[in-house]
């Protein structure tokens, strides 16, 4: 039976109505998204000293905000401490998490139930809660003020919630598969270094990834534990330009803008595996 025109072409309307207010709410919600980078990026590039006097076309483009922050600042130092904190972070919360997850997942011990669940818990806790402990906890191990206490504290911080993910994807590997390397020989780290950990590299560079951006933008717990201009990290450097009785928006701009590069270049060189673990976390887990 075959539809009149009429009911054709309220079909099209409707679709062609429904095409274009889709495409207008995502260009409204890029133009939200955009609109501080690029006003940011703008006021980086103006003269003046106010964020509020530089416009999104700028009248007089100059690079003396970014000449200063090389020559009036510690900016490269604080990109560099922020790298060491953020990479050594990363890599010992990832072989934390992982090495929990597969235990979770493959063996059987005492507390294995409601083990995790309690950790995850705990983690819920608001960091306000634990601040105290830690930095006490810092003070008694002689690592405050010190790169190894705040990256000891974000990686145990990011154990719980990570290796509940990670437990998941070790679930959704057949335990044939290890079985069969245990017939021919290999013990229980053999299985996991090359079997188990190969099979879940998109779900690892999805928490290594995760972990990394937080780490790099963390500016709570790192002010709790560091201190002293030559050990800030670069989210702790930021307030450098917001003093009470000075302010220099556009160099904050500047700093801004060469600050969030690390994390996009890594970002998306790292894309296609972000978008394979999370497709395939969420299918399998």
């Amino acid at each position: 039976m075959s539809h009149s025109p009429s009911v054709r072409l309220k079909k099209k309307t409707r679709i062609f109505l429904s095409i274009n207010l889709t495409r207008l709410l995502l260009i409204i919600t890029c133009m939200v998204v955009l609109f501080p980078i690029i006003w940011m990026a703008t006021a980086s590039i103006s003269k003046g000293s106010s964020l509020f006097s530089s416009t999104i076309i700028p009248k007089n483009i100059t690079l003396k905000n970014y000449i200063n922050l090389f020559e009036k600042t510690k900016f490269i130092k604080w990109i560099r401490n922020s790298a060491i904190v953020t990479l050594c972070g990363s890599l010992l919360a990832l072989l934390e998490t992982t090495t929990m997850a597969y235990a979770f997942s493959r063996f059987r011990f005492k507390g294995k139930k409601n083990g995790l669940m309690i950790l995850i818990l705990l983690q819920m806790l608001p960091a306000t809660v634990t601040i105290v402990a830690l930095y006490k906890l810092a003070v008694f191990i002689q690592l405050q003020n010190t790169f190894l206490g705040l990256i000891l504290i974000y990686a145990g911080t990011t154990i719980p919630f990570n290796a509940w993910l990670m437990r998941g994807y070790f679930d959704s590997i057949p335990f044939e598969i290890e079985e069969s390397a245990y017939l021919d020989g290999a013990n229980h780290w053999q299985a996991f270094t090359k079997i188990a950990f190969p099979l879940c590299l998109p779900m690892i560079v999805v928490v290594f990834l995760f972990n990394m951006i937080s780490f790099y933008n963390d500016y709570y717990l790192a002010s709790i534990i560091l201190s002293g201009n030559d050990r800030y990290t670069v989210a702790l450097g930021m307030r450098f330009f917001t003093q009470p009785y000075a302010e220099n928006w556009p160099m904050f701009a500047a700093a801004s803008i060469l600050a969030c590069l690390p994390i996009v270049v890594i970002f998306y060189s790292l894309q296609r595996y972000l978008v394979q673990g999370l497709t395939k976390g969420a299918l399998k887990g």
